[in-house]
């Protein structure tokens, strides 16, 4: 699994640092720890880590448009498992281009 980062220009290695542990989360029941150790590893807030990883965009590099190629951005890392099993995949800018006529399987 590789995924891509697009960090703030304004980040420093701690945040990006923040953001690479916040999206190594793997167990899909204990979300709510992850974030709490988080937030006590870095000492910070929830409110400041949400905001953090708002500045940070996250793509998988093995899922791909089928029209564009873009790579499929993630929001939380729960949706990794779930964009590796589509057979096909639009991004809302192909879809939306092509007034809805694209195949979408989700």
């Amino acid at each position: 699994m590789s995924m891509n980062f697009v960090f703030d220009s304004a980040f420093d290695d701690t945040k990006k640092r923040l953001c690479h542990e916040y999206w190594s989360y793997v167990s899909p029941s204990d979300y709510i720890a992850h974030l709490e150790l988080l937030c006590y590893e870095h000492n910070t807030e929830t409110d400041v880590l949400f905001a953090t990883l708002a500045k940070c965009q996250v793509y998988l590099d093995d899922v791909h448009c089928e029209y564009c190629g873009r790579p499929y951005q993630l929001d939380v890392p729960a949706d990794i498992p779930h964009a590796r099993r589509l057979n096909s995949w639009f991004c809302e800018g192909c879809i939306s281009f092509s007034g809805g006529q694209l195949i979408v399987d989700r």
